[in-house]
């Protein structure tokens, strides 16, 4: 917000009157390349991608005057007094005051020793003045205006705030009221007998397990054999998921896409309110305060859940954290969704209850992101009730984690620890009913590996403060799919299971006990199935649902990490992806890269189970898992996976795609999977660590012959080859199948990802590839050249040889003049025209197919018609002249976070001042492949020479400047200038208009920032960026000489800073440039003695 609303007297360096105040948001109003509303937006949203150690954000004033209009404060190396407390609170040490402004220092937190400023004007350089700040309110507001409804709402808060506090200092929070409301609300309209707020403990969990026990909806286990156990029988038609009656309700059905159903969220509203009313007449309305994931950790969500249902409480007891322990966290401040449910059967007075109360033909489970809130009605059954779960850690958080920068996935994490000692974490997505949770929990079956749970089906991951993904459990507990759960398949979950547990339509033996198929080879006598009849082997029934479940707490699980509750999560260092396929898919794959990964998750199949809806064994595309579950248009999910890799440093996880179910000619399994998974997963450990041999594939890297470890296993090995192989003729026919699944997402599916099926169909057709020279930089040259037409064409060398031979060339041709050799050694100056001497902002523009996209801080001009006028403008213009094409690279040539350009420029002056400012030449060119995207910079100083003519010392074009930005392609294209920004593309055109709607898009920043390090007396290093507008002294402050004893300046840059979230989760900078680009006039030993030195020799003035 600080940033935001800067407003900074106009210097020569700028048009405009000099002396004027305009709002110059974080010094970018000239060279922001998009709609500064928008650009307020990637700074509010970038703090996401930070972790603990986030910048602190300083706004500072150097030039307040007196009443005569001298500055107040001594500026230059004086500064440094200021940068020293900067670094203090930095530290946690500098002392400071609240202000309505923020945090100013205390009278004695500046060091003031040795300087002639008084008392009372420290005094007022370090107050506020009240009276002019709301004058200034109005004015911010206005500026606010011009950009609409797209200025983010944090900041327009910020404002109201900003005049609450300085209206009053006296803040008194008060209670939530809104939940308050919310559930006076819903009691008018549900008409409960009674409300209960739930309070978590175990006394409120025996008390309505027995009222359940005697309403008939319980029938409590043996005591002996489960502790603390009941089952539960529901209603047959109310026995798993509706897909068909989930809804994602949002204003643009778009915003849902096709794999969601979508209604009009203000007709659903009405409908469910119609349903609503009376609905929990006769019933008792439970208010449950819920938070997923641990209580202290900052990644949590809380959540509040209205229901009529006993059966709802006690689950959620079990899945999440309730109760009055987290309606204390739930303060004023603190978002919570808002959940309502009913079984949707009131109770006419006198009637008697039925115990599964539920109305299955009119059940509606449906989700309101842009609210948020979940209703749900007609349903009391699993994840249709128990909205913590799917409805609120997968659909809704999917949205919010989309919006704020993390993920919601179906995943299990677990925990491998090497007999070495060393430890991994691994998140895995499969569709449900598919092993996740017999892999969260398996006994592993190689020697010395042991496997520790985290979570067996959500996981929410944020990046730590060391750059890695961390992945936490938003649950305490499993709500697994009983049937094939055995000592066999799962010991660890058998083991929870014994006491403390609820199972839901599964068989009841005559002992009490519990039992459901899969369990043991034969089946106990005298069983009573789900439904509540005797049951026998031959009554072609089955006794448990296929989906019957269990609800048990995850702290009693004998294998659950000792870190699964760690509130900043455990290190992720594999992702798995995977299906139910009987063909096709191997055994295990490793993605090429995060987003090949991504591709493969995104083409996920597999055969449908009874966990879902739908014909069981049809295989449908389930990608990441999360077909069901995604609360947003899938595509936009795909992007959100493919853009997530820029969040993550050089840790990012390993990425694979297994497949335990591919089946011989007769159905059975080959793999024999449950423990002997273990396998698979040290292949993975072996592939994190670089160790575990891989063969390429057109799929990706498959293990080889000898990488898995199979001693002691019975497959044999041509099975072992058989789930290992590629079947090339069957993904041939697959390629399709996704094409037409991603053809329903239309023009929103990521171009990376229809690029990663083009690159397997050509993979699978060829296993060659041969990789071509740059030919989109050669046509584009040849393109060029045709157009305007020069008499020749040089690529700049960037060469000290093409550099001394360049001057020489414009020294003759009078354009510049070399100083002496003894003052100035190597160093020239030149003039200008007299036309041509600043930045022509009236003359820039940005050109996006919406002109709102620019906003209105910028030139517009309609892309198409603005290409046209140029290229009318371009034709011939370089007649008589050499074109010089610049590779040119900004920032080191071996950061990731370099970018790369080209200019074509018919000035021999722009090629020199290049060589200093960037990285040019060959070898840049080297590293441009045809992978390699570059920015097309297109210059001319728009004056041809005519045959025999001679030429001018400084050519230009000054009344047809245009200096044009086409940030969608993108590219630059300048005429008619041959000044500073306007001509050297790769300055401001590239480094920041460009530049920063590339940052926004890919998640990192590039700004108008100084970057310096400072070093205390104790050897500390502290670095800072500041963003000052153009002549306000941010090369003197980069190279500023303390006057504080002690302390040491260092200069990384004086201009832009191209800012990026390192693998510790700090910001990190760093300067795109090589040179400096300074204003001469105020540049003194007193003002800037470093600038002064640097300028010794090597320069062009």
């Amino acid at each position: 917000f600080m940033g935001s609303i800067i407003g900074s007297q106009l210097t020569a360096a700028a048009e405009g009157t000099v002396g004027a105040v305009r709002r110059d948001p974080f010094a970018m109003l000239p060279f922001c390349g998009y709609n500064m509303a928008d650009y307020f937006g990637h700074w509010v949203n970038f703090r996401e991608k930070l972790g603990y150690l986030a910048p602190k954000i300083f706004y500072t004033n150097w030039f307040q005057a007196d009443a005569e209009g001298r500055f107040i404060w001594p500026g230059f190396g004086e500064n440094s007094r200021v940068l020293k407390w900067v670094c203090e609170r930095v530290d946690g040490t500098g002392k400071a005051r609240p202000t309505p402004l923020g945090y100013l220092p205390t009278v004695d937190a500046l060091d003031t020793d040795g300087i002639d400023t008084t008392p009372a004007e420290m005094a007022h350089l370090l107050s506020v003045d009240t009276e002019g700040w709301l004058k200034e309110i109005p004015e911010v507001q206005k500026y606010y205006n011009q950009f609409g409804d797209r200025v983010p709402v944090e900041l327009t808060q910020a404002l109201e705030k900003l005049e609450s506090r300085l209206q009053s200092s006296a803040h008194i929070p008060l209670s939530n009221e809104d939940l308050l409301q919310w559930v006076s609300e819903m009691r008018d309209m549900c008409k409960p007998a009674h409300v209960r707020w739930a309070t978590g403990t175990d006394e409120e969990y025996a008390e309505l397990c027995e009222l359940m026990v005697k309403g008939g909806t319980f029938i409590r286990l043996n005591e002996k054999k489960r502790p603390n156990s009941f089952l539960c029988r529901s209603d047959p038609a109310d026995v798993a998921r509706v897909e068909k009656q989930t809804f994602i309700c949002t204003t643009d059905k778009d915003d849902a896409g096709p794999t969601n159903n979508w209604a009009d969220p203000v007709e659903m509203k009405k409908k469910l309110i119609g349903l609503f009313k009376g609905c929990m007449e006769g019933r008792t309305m439970y208010v449950i305060p819920f938070c997923m994931g641990p209580l202290n950790s900052p990644y949590s969500k809380f959540g509040v859940e209205i229901t009529d249902s006993a059966y709802v409480v006690v689950n959620m007891k079990i899945m999440c954290r309730i109760g009055t322990k987290v309606l204390r966290l739930i303060d004023e401040k603190t978002p919570f969704l808002k959940c309502l449910h009913s079984v949707g059967k009131p109770v006419a007075p006198g009637a008697k209850d039925v115990p599964w109360p539920c109305n299955p033909d009119n059940r509606w489970i449906v989700h309101f992101p842009e609210e948020p809130s979940v209703w749900s009605f007609g349903s009391g059954y699993g994840g249709n009730a128990l909205l913590g779960k799917k409805c609120y850690a997968l659909r809704i958080a999917s949205t919010m984690a989309r919006k704020e920068g993390w993920r919601a996935e179906h995943c299990l994490i677990l925990g491998l620890t090497s007999p070495e000692g060393k430890e991994y974490y691994i998140v895995a997505a499969f569709p449900s009913a598919c092993g996740k949770t017999n892999l969260a929990m398996l006994v592993p079956s190689v020697p010395g590996w042991k496997v520790r749970c985290v979570g067996d089906d959500i996981a929410w991951m944020h990046v730590g403060e060391d750059g890695r993904l961390y992945a936490i459990n938003p649950e305490s507990g499993f709500f697994g799919v009983a049937p094939g759960t055995s000592n066999k398949s799962n010991l660890s979950a058998m083991q929870t299971l014994e006491k403390n547990s609820i199972f839901t339509n599964v068989a009841l033996t005559p002992d009490g006990d519990v039992w459901w198929e899969g369990m043991t080879k034969t089946a106990p006598e005298g069983l009573i199935d789900w439904t509540g009849q005797p049951w026998t082997p031959d009554c072609g029934r089955k006794a448990a649902h296929p989906n019957a479940r269990y609800t048990t707490p995850a702290s009693q699980c004998p294998v659950i990490d000792p870190k699964w509750e760690n509130p900043k999560g455990v290190p992720i260092c594999a992702i798995l992806f995977g299906g139910r396929r009987p063909n096709l898919v191997p055994l295990v794959t490793e993605a090429f890269s995060w987003k090949h990964g991504v591709f493969m998750g995104s083409i996920i199949g597999s055969q449908l189970t009874a966990a879902a809806e739908g014909t069981v064994g049809a295989v449908r595309r389930d990608p990441f898992a999360m077909l069901p579950f995604c609360g947003y248009n899938m595509a936009d999910y795909f992007g959100h996976w493919v853009n997530f890799r820029e969040k993550l440093g050089y840790l990012a996880p390993k990425i694979f795609y297994t497949n335990w179910f591919q089946a011989d000619a007769e159905g059975r399994f080959i793999w024999p999977g449950f423990g002997e998974n273990s396998r698979v997963l040290k292949w993975v450990c072996e592939r994190v660590d670089g160790t575990g041999k891989a063969r390429p594939t057109p799929l990706g890297y498959l293990p080889t012959v000898d990488a898995l470890d199979t001693d002691g296993i019975d497959t044999t090995p041509a099975e072992m080859a058989h789930l290992l192989s590629v079947d090339t003729e069957g993904w041939l026919k697959e390629i399709p199948e996704v094409q037409k699944y991603y053809n329903q997402f239309g023009d929103r599916v990521p171009v990376e990802l229809t690029q990663a099926l083009e690159k397997l169909e050509s993979r699978l057709q060829s296993s060659a590839h041969i990789p071509l020279s740059n030919e989109d930089l050669l046509q584009w040259v040849s393109e060029m050249r045709d157009m305007c037409k020069p008499a020749h064409v040089r690529w700049a060398t960037g060469t000290d040889e093409e550099y001394a031979e360049l001057c020489e060339l414009m020294v003759k041709g009078g354009t510049f003049i070399r100083l002496n050799e003894k003052k100035r050694p190597n160093s020239f100056l030149c003039r200008s025209d007299p036309a041509d001497v600043a930045r022509v902002e009236k003359q820039t523009f940005i050109c996006t197919t919406d002109k709102d996209d620019a906003g209105p801080t910028n030139n517009w001009a309609d892309p198409v018609e603005m290409k046209k006028k140029l290229i009318g403008l371009f034709k011939g213009c370089m007649e008589g002249r050499t074109m010089y094409v610049i590779p040119f690279c900004m920032g080191p040539l071996n950061s990731p976070y370099s970018k790369f350009g080209v200019e074509i420029t018919d000035s021999a002056y722009v090629v020199v001042n290049m060589k200093i400012m960037c990285r040019i030449g060959t070898k840049v060119l080297r590293l441009i492949d045809e992978k390699t995207p570059f920015l097309k910079c297109l210059h001319s100083v728009g004056k041809p020479v005519a045959p025999g003519a001679k030429d001018v010392p400084w050519p230009c074009n000054p009344d047809n400047r245009w200096i044009v930005h086409f940030p969608e392609e993108p590219s630059v294209w300048s005429f008619g200038s041959g000044y500073g920004g306007n001509a050297l593309l790769g300055k401001k055109c590239y480094a920041l208009r460009i530049a920063s709607t590339m940052a926004r898009k890919e998640g990192w920043r590039a700004e108008h920032c100084l970057i310096l390090g400072l070093t205390s007396p104790e050897g500390k290093e502290y670095y800072i960026v500041a963003a000052f507008p153009s002549a306000c002294g941010k090369t003197n402050l980069a190279m500023l000489v303390p006057s504080v004893p002690g302390w040491k300046v260092r200069c990384v840059g004086d201009d832009i800073a191209w800012m990026h979230v390192g693998e510790d989760g700090r910001l990190y900078a760093i300067n795109p440039e090589s040179g400096f680009f300074g204003v001469a006039p105020g540049t003194s030993n007193k003002s800037n003695l470093s600038a002064m030195q640097t300028l010794e020799k090597n320069s062009i003035f």
